[in-house]
């Protein structure tokens, strides 16, 4: 049985959906990992220049992480949908640049009709910008099709005053197209005078990038922008779309327009990688809980927006939380499901529900998205046989030959899983006051005590498949394990269950602290975001200087920009990379508020 827990559920639901992104984002190189400077723009908070530096950094990990080198800004003219696929154009507005020089678009202007469709045979009237010289100025009608551009043998000499007058139904039939009128100059050789109208003076060194991100990003076009600071796409395709306006010599983007969705990337991951640009469920979830926490209301309201869209509506799966979705796409996730993702989503916004005030106007989506997340999670509990009691993992899973399967059940019953479902239960009964999950949560704490718990090595096995118990020892079941059993009432097997933690203890350079499972020498890195859960739990038995010692020793792994790894080594085998990570940055955080006294994670 494969390790049931949410880090393989990343890994699995990364295995498909990522293929695509490996090799879209290598092409495209569009949405980068730094913080977008001109956030306020784009709608996303202002990070607190006051908070801590951990949280500062979780914040910058909203919006595309798209480096911006101006306050220049660009926005579409309108809110197109994803499913938008004809024209779409906007405007801009450059600051901090140098004025770009115009280069001359067509000096032709049709004055009427003021719209000139692509099959009117009608008078056109129009005039040059060009010096009035008579007899020299000769308009010369094209039509483009598909096959391509071809003369409609039509012509007329422009007028003293550089008027002009055509009668397109006199032009030689075409196929289905749109006009083009050229000027040439009779004087010199009939050479074409400016661009071919309806080409609009542009902007030198300056183009529009058109993405857009589905379950992940594409370029589908670029265009010159227009010197009246507007820019036009004949069309588009399906998907989130992403405008950034360019520097073609330097490269860089001087602005991004982007929609706001109130999600993380979880990693600060390279463009390139399957997990650049991507928001797992189980992090968007640590980040509201975290605000919560050092009390940053007005980001916690972001991220409960945010983790809300994560939800299913809607199906078998109605409530159900999702693994990951592209940041900037959520409706576009796979609808891969996993119990202990969706436990710690409910429970989140279960805190953020029960912090609001009666007249707070978030109240009643969060009432309903609680509600139907919690009846997803009974859903999944099981009535008699060997796993009575217990929540089994889900739904959704890859097929041997890659592809997607969201209609399997999964059948295994994770520890992790149900030790999160237990405490969402819990919660639920109290903020909602709902007595079906208070049940059910009696239910689960009988089973995961009589049937997860192993009294032969006073450790919770890493969970049950219908074959029988899976003793694979892994470092959170001991440390979640604990607090587990501190909340119901048995210190005496949650001080055991903490003291086998110290088998995961490592060294890796200058870091100290616990592996994720029993460590060898190829699997001897530091696992951040598990080590601080070991603090935690530390904390909740009593043991305080234990886990003041316990996170000293992690402060070596914290980076430059305030976050950290989430390992000090990459270890492929566990889908555990070395990527600044929100997960890791936001258990320090909890740790540490739970070690100050103030509201963290699991003390309801």
């Amino acid at each position: 049985m494969r390790r049931p827990a949410w880090k393989v559920a990343r890994a699995a639901s990364s295995s498909s959906a990522m293929v695509l992104t490996v090799a879209t984002f290598a092409l495209a190189g569009v949405l980068g990992s730094l913080m977008i400077p001109s956030a306020a723009a784009s709608g996303e908070p202002v990070c607190d220049s006051a908070a801590s530096v951990e949280w500062q950094w979780i914040c910058s990990q909203l919006g595309t992480g798209t480096p911006v080198s101006t306050t220049s800004t660009i926005a579409p003219d309108s809110d197109y949908p994803p499913e938008w696929t004809g024209p779409v154009s906007g405007t801009f507005t450059l600051r901090d640049v140098a004025a770009p020089a115009t280069i001359a678009g067509s000096p032709v202007v049709i004055d009427t009709p003021v719209s000139l469709a692509d099959a009117y045979r009608g008078l056109v009237a129009g005039h040059v910008e060009l010096p009035q010289e008579p007899g020299r100025w000769i308009i010369n009608v094209l039509r483009t099709t598909d096959a391509g551009t071809a003369q409609a043998q039509l012509q007329t000499m422009v007028n003293a005053d550089g008027t002009f007058t055509l009668d397109l139904g006199t032009a030689r039939a075409q196929e289905p197209g749109s006009w083009g009128f050229q000027v040439l100059d009779s004087l010199h050789g009939y050479v074409q005078e400016g661009a071919t109208w309806p080409q609009p003076a542009v902007l030198d060194g300056l183009e529009v990038r058109a993405i857009v991100v589905t379950d992940t990003a594409y370029v589908i076009d670029t265009v010159e922008v227009h010197a009246d600071n507007t820019f036009a796409f004949p069309s588009s395709r399906p998907g989130t779309k992403v405008f950034q306006l360019i520097d073609t010599t330097s490269g860089s983007v001087l602005a991004e327009h982007a929609p706001t969705t109130g999600l993380v990337r979880s990693y600060d991951a390279a463009v390139g990688t399957p997990a650049h640009g991507r928001t797992f469920t189980y992090d968007q979830a640590l980040s509201v809980i975290t605000a919560e926490s050092v009390g940053d209301d007005a980001l916690a309201q972001q991220l409960a927006r945010g983790l809300m869209r994560l939800q299913s509506v809607g199906g078998r799966n109605d409530g159900a939380f999702v693994t990951s979705a592209a940041a900037l796409n959520p409706e576009a996730a796979q609808r891969e499901y996993r119990t202990g993702n969706h436990s710690i989503a409910t429970y989140a916004l279960l805190r953020r529900l029960g912090d609001l005030s009666p007249s707070d106007p978030d109240r009643p989506a969060l009432v309903s998205s609680t509600t139907r997340g919690v009846e997803w999670l009974l859903a999944q509990q099981q009535s008699g046989g060997i796993m009575d009691g217990l929540v089994t993992g889900g739904s959704g899973s890859l097929r041997p030959d890659g592809s997607f399967d969201p209609s399997t059940s999964i059948p295994w019953a994770s520890t992790e899983h149900n030790l999160d479902a237990w405490h969402t239960l819990r919660l639920a009964a109290e903020v909602l006051d709902d007595h079906a999950a208070d049940r059910g949560a009696a239910r689960l704490e009988t089973a995961i005590l009589t049937r997860l718990w192993n009294p032969v090595t006073g450790r919770f096995h890493q969970g049950w498949q219908p074959e029988g118990a899976d003793p694979t020892p892994m470092l959170d079941l001991n440390s979640w394990g604990a607090i587990f059993l501190q909340k119901v009432g048995r210190a005496d097997l949650a001080a055991g269950s903490l003291s086998h933690a110290q088998d995961f203890f490592v060294t890796d350079s200058a870091v100290s602290g616990y592996a994720p499972r029993l460590p060898t020498v190829s699997t001897a890195g530091v696992w951040f975001e598990g080590s601080a859960g070991v603090a935690l739990a530390q904390g909740r038995l009593g043991q305080g200087s234990a886990a003041a010692v316990t996170m000293g020793r992690l402060e070596a792994g914290r980076l430059a920009s305030g976050a950290w790894p989430e390992a000090t080594r990459v270890d492929a085998s566990m889908d555990m990379t070395n990527d600044p990570a929100i997960a890791a940055t936001a258990w320090v955080l909890l740790a540490r508020a739970s070690l100050s006294g103030h509201p963290t994670i699991w003390d309801d």
